[in-house]
Formats: C-alpha cells, sequence, structure tokens
C-alpha cells in the first residue's frame, strides 16, 4: 500500500478503537508493593482511539471516531468529550452495558506501575457494524485509517477491506491484544508499539535486545514501525533501515496516551510527505509534550511539536 503524500492539506482521518474513561491512582511518594501508597485519584477521556483522535485534532485535521460505549455516566461523558474536541462521532451504544474504562497506578514519577484493562465491550464492535452506511460513508470519505487492538481481530481484517487503498496505520494498545493486529501488519503503511506490545508480537521477553525484537517485527510483515520504550531509545522501522531516536528530557506528570499521540502525530506528517524516520522524530516529541502537559493538546500544538523536535538528537544506528 503506498503511502499518498499531501503536503500543505489536512488529511481526513477515521480513528476505529478505544474511547473510554481513564483512571488513574498517582503515588505522592516513592511506590511500594503489597501496600497503601498515599497519593491522589482523578479519571479523564482516553483510550487509543480518542487519544489519537485528539492529538489528530490538535494538528488541524477532521477526524471521525468510531468505538463502542455503555449507557451509563461513562458513556454520556465520552460522547460529551468527543462533541467538545470536534471529532465526528460514529460509535455505537448499549444501553445495557457499561462503559470500557482503563485504571492506570502510577507512581511519584508519573511512570506506569499497573494497570487494569476492562474492556470487554469493545468485543462487540464486530464487523457488521462496519457494514452501516454512517461508517461505509465516512470510510468512503476518509483519506486514512487509525485501527487499535482493542477491536476484535476480524473486525481489524474487515476494516483493512474496508479502506481498499487507503493508507491505514495500527496502535498496538497492550501485550494481551497485540497479537490481534497479526493478520492484517504486512497491509499497514505503519505500525507503532511499545516495547512489551512488541515483544508480545515476537513472543521474547521484555528483556530481548531491541534490535532482535525489531528483526522479528520485521519478519511478521511490518514496514514501517516505531517501538518506544518510555525513555529509553525508540526503535524507527522503515524497509530494511532500523534507526534509534532517544526522546528529549521531560518530567512525565502522566505516561497514559504517549504512544497513542506518538502513533497519530507520526502517520499525520507521513502523510504530510515526511521520510517516517523524520516524522517518526515529530511523534516522539509530540509524545514527550503529551506526559509532560497538564492540558493538551496545547493552543499551537505543530509549533510545540516542531520546537522539540529540532532539540532532538540524531537517530542513530545502535541504541
Amino acid at each position: 500500500m503506498n503511502v499518498p503524500t499531501n503536503a500543505g492539506s489536512f488529511p481526513r482521518f477515521l480513528v476505529l478503537g478505544g474511547a473510554h474513561v481513564d483512571r488513574r491512582a498517582k503515588a505522592d511518594g516513592p511506590f511500594h508493593p503489597g501496600a497503601s501508597n498515599p497519593g491522589s485519584l482523578s479519571d479523564m477521556p482516553g483510550g487509543a482511539a480518542f487519544n489519537a483522535a485528539l492529538a489528530l485534532r490538535g494538528l488541524g485535521c477532521p477526524v471521525g471516531i468510531v468505538s463502542v460505549r455503555g449507557g451509563d455516566d461513562d458513556g454520556r461523558r465520552i460522547a460529551g468529550a468527543i462533541e467538545t474536541a470536534g471529532i465526528a462521532d460514529l460509535s455505537a451504544t448499549f444501553l445495557d452495558r457499561r462503559t470500557a474504562t482503563y485504571l492506570a497506578v502510577l507512581d511519584d514519577h508519573g511512570e506506569l506501575v499497573a494497570g487494569i484493562a476492562d474492556m470487554a465491550i469493545y468485543d462487540r464492535l464486530g464487523p457488521k457494524f462496519l457494514k452501516r452506511k454512517s461508517i461505509r460513508d465516512a470510510l468512503g470519505e476518509a483519506d486514512a485509517l487509525i485501527l487499535d487492538a482493542n477491536l476484535p481481530t476480524e473486525t481489524l481484517v474487515a476494516a483493512l477491506e474496508g479502506a481498499e487503498d487507503r493508507p491505514v496505520a495500527a496502535i498496538g494498545v497492550s501485550p494481551a491484544k497485540v497479537r490481534r493486529l497479526l493478520p492484517v501488519i504486512p497491509s499497514l503503511a505503519a505500525l507503532f508499539l511499545s516495547r512489551a506490545e512488541a515483544a508480545s508480537l515476537a513472543e521474547v521477553t521484555v528483556m530481548t535486545k531491541l534490535s532482535l525484537i525489531c528483526e522479528i517485527v520485521g519478519e511478521l510483515g511490518a514496514r514501517r514501525a516505531v517501538i518506544s520504550d518510555g525513555g529509553l531509545d525508540a526503535a524507527i522501522l522503515d524497509g530494511d533501515e532500523r534507526l534509534y531516536q532517544r526522546p528529549p528530557v521531560v518530567r512525565p506528570r502522566d505516561v497514559t496516551g504517549a504512544g497513542d499521540t506518538l502513533a497519530a502525530v507520526t502517520f499525520h506528517a507521513l502523510l504530510g510527505g515526511g521520510s517516517f524516520v523524520e516524522s517518526a522524530r515529530r511523534g516522539i516529541a509530540a509524545a514527550s509534550l503529551r506526559i509532560a502537559s497538564d492540558v493538551f493538546p496545547p493552543d499551537d500544538l505543530s509549533a510545540d511539536i516542531e520546537r522539540l523536535a529540532g532539540q532532538l538528537a540524531p537517530a542513530t544506528t545502535e541504541t
């Protein structure tokens, strides 16, 4: 699948996957496993698809989202957040179900200690849903699609078929779900994974050398991919090329949503005519902005990305 260039324009994106409430428990001091840790609780709209759509809106792109939610307060909150962000909402509501939720436990540095995802409702978003006229029309109008692995495998496959020749990117979501992407990886224009997700996909341990993980992900059919690893080097796969990019040093407030932001901004830059490596550098800068910000997206996301990307060290051939 060729990636069209739309330099100087704003591509129309359709994003399919998770849109739910992220709940966070952040420790005030060093985290002690198996003990009560003083801290603070907060929540906000999130989910991989929602986070990606929010970043794209921050870049000025027209965006539609396809997700599923329950008929509860959380569902109404998500619907309101989608509307407020200016995202076209093509989601389904099951009145007798509860909306998905993600609980993240963070240490005092904002790094993830543990996460629990209650996402059963997403399994109800089957391939038949994509046959609705509103979805078919949206697929026909979109320049590009972003999928996340909250969707069942058969829905991912159906979305690729519905996309026809339009470029499609995918977000790994979690080590538990990433293997849902296996049948569609060779058809993707870009793949975005954390190191833990990439290790799960490759069926190796997270301690395996990143270079070997990259090699296996490439053998699975990935032509372009970014494998992020928190504050450590991210691997950028572009055909036979393997480069490693150190992210900027920032003080993280909350790492939730970083990978989704990286995916959206990288894919946007790629569709705008940038090389994949330079596009990934922009995505890595955007992810750093996300984790260091109280409010995201900022008023001028593009300018902030340019500023931070300009401060990045050159990508290297070795970690």
